[in-house]
């Protein structure tokens, strides 16, 4: 029987959260979906514990599949795989270390099918040590509008999980994750989804809970994988652009959006030797987009342009110090 919702979960070394979110799943107030988990090689016991959590839901039970890979390939993968075994006419992704309230797919179901649109958003929920915070995602009027907007990243926020997407999107071969690029993946997909979205709609409501405590999350902390995937990101960006004849039209987007990324990755980046190491990155560039950056990015890019590679690294230390002591 075909589902008219697919949630799609990959699972790899989640243990301390894997029971929260399947009983969100689970306990969907909305009775027709399927759930597809991807068992990516989890090295610890994830899904010794999502097969208890199922056995308490008989009725949920026979519309469950677990896929298993047989060597672990990452996210992207996982999620190609997921969507090559799902049947709904959407996708909700939801990853295994995050929860959802209850009645969010029947929100997003119920919005998508009244105004027929290709994609719902629904606003999303920090979840940090101690402190959670409301992300207000951001949906342009006018369709035109839509790629630029998630181009620009500054408002409509790239993830995946808080999206409602029609399967029909999937088949498109422009919008099936590349199996190389782990992260910036969500980025990646959204940008081609809302390139051929005919209608984005928004719920205002946070309905997905992101768990920021993850210490085995790909996103937890920058490492020489947050680089090469960064730069692997910009040229397929580049090359989905120049197919699309879109590449002068965004060009200096772009060129800023680089810069933008190489300050975050070096700021949140504690390795001296790794912001050395890709020091060139983007560096004939940068200079051109400082009036974008605070005062604190600019004097760690300026310093890392002119190779004070010391007096960066302090400066870096210094932002962290000041951040930690107006969060206390």
């Amino acid at each position: 029987m075909t589902q008219a919702v697919s949630i799609l979960t990959p699972v790899y070394n989640v243990s301390n959260f894997i029971e929260r979110c399947a009983h969100s799943l689970f306990q969907q107030t909305f009775e027709n979906i399927e759930y597809v988990f991807v068992n990516d090689c989890t090295p610890d016991d994830s899904i010794e514990k999502l097969k208890k959590v199922i056995e308490q839901y008989p009725n949920r039970k026979n519309f469950v599949k677990i896929i298993n890979h047989e060597k672990n390939k990452g996210p992207c993968a996982a999620r190609n795989t997921a969507i090559d075994n799902s049947s709904g006419k959407y996708i909700q992704y939801i990853d295994s270390d995050d929860w959802i309230e209850p009645d969010m797919i029947e929100k997003m179901y119920n919005k998508a099918e009244t105004e027929q649109a290709d994609i719902v958003v629904c606003d999303f929920i920090l979840e940090k040590i101690n402190t959670k915070s409301i992300c207000r995602a951001f949906v342009p009027q006018n369709q035109k509008e839509y790629f630029s907007c998630m181009l620009e990243n500054e408002k409509s926020y790239a993830s995946l999980c808080n999206k409602f997407i029609r399967k029909k999107f999937f088949e498109l071969s422009d919008c099936r994750s590349s199996e190389e690029l782990n992260i910036s993946e969500d980025w990646y997909i959204s940008l081609q989804l809302y390139y051929y979205a005919k209608k984005i709609v928004k719920i205002d409501k946070a309905f997905y809970h992101y768990e920021k405590t993850n210490i085995n999350s790909l996103t937890s902390s920058k490492t020489i994988i947050h680089y090469e995937n960064k730069k692997q990101f910009y040229e397929l960006l580049g090359k989905f652009l120049k197919e699309k004849g879109l590449y002068e039209k965004y060009f200096d987007i772009v060129e800023k959006s680089k810069v933008l990324s190489k300050t975050d990755l070096f700021i949140k980046t504690k390795d001296y030797k790794l912001r050395k190491k890709y020091a060139n990155l983007y560096r004939d560039i940068e200079l051109k987009y400082l009036k974008f950056l605070q005062l604190g990015e600019k004097t760690v890019i300026i310093l890392t342009h002119f190779k004070f590679y010391f007096l960066a690294h302090l400066a870096i230390k210094f932002i962290h110090w000041k951040n930690r002591k107006h969060i206390t």
